[in-house]
């Protein structure tokens, strides 16, 4: 049997996925000790030893990798993360200087509110690292790590990379003075190099093995979501989470909406979700909770941990529970935070006109996706089917597709997918649940803007 490996570097962790065109899939995944590069080294090596227990090194024909995107590694050894609050005054200052009609002519799209982009990051690294010379993320660091030969595709560098001509924007780098070297461009399906002697040594993958490119994890979960098609609605979990639809063409207005492999991806993504259901598991037993009507009398929760991108994009917000009465349980609380994260992403779908009646089904994905009570939460709420992704793991799927894909194993990218990317039975509306959190939304809708102020306030604290 031959596998194609999928690489997918996230926020945590580290995980590995070894895909047959079968279908037959084995995975491993190993967390970080530290966020660091080496740390990134030592994660992929660890979970690669565990995999070799199921598959045979010799039995990899090609590899492809997913990563992070939004975070940046200077040759100085600087790492700005994508959670980080730089670029906050460069994002504020590109903005106010170019017209969208020139953002569309120079990438492919409006540039969105998010600091973690190209441009307002690379602007800051120029001013507050002005030693730094090469900049690169992290799954060009890995390509380099293994192949010795540091690429990128356009989809990573979203923002100041055009997906058609695959090519930096010029004039938008002049326009602002960068002047640092950033990795060659080509398509996630392009060869990027072959295993190095060394490589192979430490982390048991073949000498010459063919790396291709891949992209950005959020891409590559939403192809191994089987996320292909105009006008599907999708919700991709993770650290953050993401919801939208894939449109004909850009979307004006919207959050984020800019070329995908077919399409456009047009979404929202939020900031906090993951580390609000991480919060709600480690100190509130969530586990145990369940959604039935027992909980009319929960507080609502804001689930904005470590501040919040769409729909508000404010760094100062945190976390809130409101309306906490004597008789407030934990089991509460923690019903409280599962229905925060699905109101953040409804919060989204609202601003995008996704919401309630207007979604025939919500296709979901990633880690929380395997959470029947947030599905059956979801399905209420938008009173539409929700149909999971039968593999969690689907940036490290999508990786493998990618794989499939260059080497020649299917000729498309539906292909691979049809192949691939299995789902559950749908999950259908409960019409009660439904009306009941739709009245419980209108109130965590209007929490936000009074609070907005004191947010400000209490970060100077």
């Amino acid at each position: 049997m031959r596998y194609y490996l999928g690489i997918d570097l996230g926020t945590s962790g580290m995980k590995v996925m070894a895909a047959s065109p079968d279908g037959t899939i084995r995975k491993e995944k190993a967390p970080y000790r530290e966020a660091t590069p080496e740390g990134w080294l030592e994660a992929m090596e660890l979970a690669l030893r565990k995999l070799w227990q199921k598959v045979s090194p010799a039995e990899i024909a090609a590899l492809s990798l997913s990563s992070q995107v939004g975070t940046y590694l200077t040759d100085g050894g600087e790492i700005i993360g994508w959670q980080s609050a730089a670029g906050t005054q460069e994002l504020s200052e590109i903005k106010s200087q170019v017209t969208q009609a020139a953002f569309l002519s120079e990438i492919g799209m409006a540039h969105p509110d998010l600091i973690s982009y190209p441009l307002p990051r690379l602007l800051y690294i120029k001013r507050h690292h002005p030693n730094a010379q090469r900049v690169c993320m992290p799954k060009e660091f890995l390509m380099e790590t293994l192949t010795g030969e540091c690429v990128t595709d356009p989809f990573s560098y979203r923002g100041l990379c055009h997906p058609s001509t695959r090519l930096y924007s010029v004039a938008l780098l002049n326009q602002f003075g960068i002047d640092l070297a950033l990795p060659p461009v080509a398509s996630p399906t392009d060869l990027g190099g072959n295993v190095t002697p060394a490589a192979a040594g430490r982390f048991g993958i073949p000498q010459g093995t063919p790396v291709y490119l891949g992209c950005n994890d959020f891409f590559g979960g939403l192809l191994g979501m089987g996320v292909l098609s105009p006008s599907t609605v999708f919700e991709l979990s993770g650290t953050s989470e993401h919801f939208g639809a894939i449109t004909p063409s850009p979307v004006a207005d919207s959050f984020v909406s800019g070329p995908y492999f077919e399409g456009c991806a047009t979404y929202g993504g939020t900031k906090s979700s993951g580390p609000s259901i991480n919060y709600a598991i480690r100190e509130l037993d969530m586990a145990s909770v369940t959604t039935d009507l027992a909980f009319e009398k929960a507080p609502l929760f804001l689930p904005y941990l470590t501040g919040e991108r769409a729909p508000i994009f404010d760094e100062n917000a945190r976390g809130v529970f409101f309306g906490i009465s004597p008789e407030t349980r934990q089991n509460h609380m923690a019903y409280a935070v599962m229905e925060g994260v699905v109101f953040s992403l409804y919060h989204i779908a609202s601003h995008l006109g996704l919401s309630r009646g207007q979604v025939p089904t919500i296709l979901v994905g990633g880690g929380a996706a395997v959470d029947p009570r947030m599905n059956q939460m979801k399905a209420s709420l938008w009173n539409a089917p929700v149909i999971r992704a039968r593999e969690t793991d689907s940036s490290a799927l999508g990786a493998c597709i990618l794989a499939m894909v260059g080497q020649g194993a299917f000729p498309t990218l539906r292909d691979a997918v049809s192949a691939l990317v299995a789902y559950d039975d749908p999950v259908e509306p409960d019409q009660v649940l439904g009306e009941r959190l739709m009245a419980r939304f209108e109130i965590y809708q209007s929490l936000y803007p009074s609070l907005k102020g004191h947010f400000e306030a209490f970060s100077k604290l």
